[in-house]
């Protein structure tokens, strides 16, 4: 494909490193993968010619078909089962063992319906409350390095409410995906209060869409910053899935280069989790 060349391996094993320890957590699942590009985005990487790469993504999807709940998740997600197939075939004869793998996941996402799913699905919509309220943050962090990326991630891995985190080296920007009371001030003090070198402020933009910078902790005479409202705008909650996902996924493969060059860009401006 296209693009693939210029590919950094590298960065892509970090961010499906942070994908998998946020799966890990089943209780994240339902809002991770409510929006379908989380899936497709995995499923894309699968052909990537990097085994590492390959293997990840295997276990990132593995983790999920775990959980029977995200059954209809995978198999209204373009690309997923697609994919799956294509790597069966391409590494039966050199990779055995990954060929296999794909097998499995894939025999296991034809078995994992339940019986009476449907009636339990129909089940949950009337009894559970309505999910919790997430919205996006995205900070930049003033002494984000690559040496200094591993140190942040343990960091913000550890608050409690995260439920997506995208780490953008190049541009010193954090994306992240959090329950609405979770704000960026705690994140700053977290961030603060672990690091010697490091400082988060908000990105956010003004009327005339232009984007700045909002100092969100105060220190001895330095006062250059606005003062921080009681709260932060929060981004509007979208309640459908309004998006095509086979155009969505079109676009990932028309973005691919981009995409891996700055996957928090992206994510910031395409999805919604």
């Amino acid at each position: 494909m296209d693009g693939e060349e210029s590919l950094d391996p590298q960065e892509l094993q970090e961010t499906l490193q942070t994908y998998k320890k946020l799966a890990i957590d089943f209780a994240n699942h339902d809002t991770i993968l409510k929006d379908k590009t989380v899936l497709s985005y995995v499923a894309y990487v699968l052909e990537v010619p990097d085994i590492d790469v390959v293997a990840l993504a295997l276990d990132i999807l593995e983790i999920f078909v775990k959980n029977v709940d995200n059954y209809i998740h995978i198999t209204s997600t373009f690309g997923v089962r697609e994919s799956l197939e294509a790597t069966i075939n391409k590494y039966s004869l050199s990779e055995p063992k990954i060929s296999n793998q794909a097998q499995n996941i894939k025999d296991d996402i034809e078995r994992m319906k339940p019986p009476i799913y449907n009636l339990r699905s129909r089940c949950r919509r009337v009894i559970e409350p309505k999910k919790l309220k997430t919205h996006v943050i995205v900070l930049h962090v003033q002494g984000l390095l690559p040496e200094t990326r591993a140190e942040l991630e343990a960091i913000l891995i550890r608050i409690e409410g995260l439920i997506s985190l995208v780490v953008d080296v190049e541009h010193q920007r954090v994306t992240m995906r959090t329950l609405s009371y979770v704000t960026a001030k705690q994140i700053a003090e977290a961030i603060d209060k672990n690091t010697d070198n490091m400082e988060a402020r908000l990105v956010t933009r003004n009327k005339f869409n232009q984007e700045f910078l909002v100092k969100l902790l105060q220190s001895g005479d330095n006062s250059d910053g606005e003062e921080m409202p009681d709260y932060l705008p929060e981004e509007e909650e979208q309640e459908d899935d309004k998006e095509g996902v086979v155009s969505l996924f079109t676009g990932l493969k028309q973005s691919a280069s981009s995409l891996y060059k700055s996957t928090a860009e992206f994510l910031s401006n395409s999805f919604y989790w």
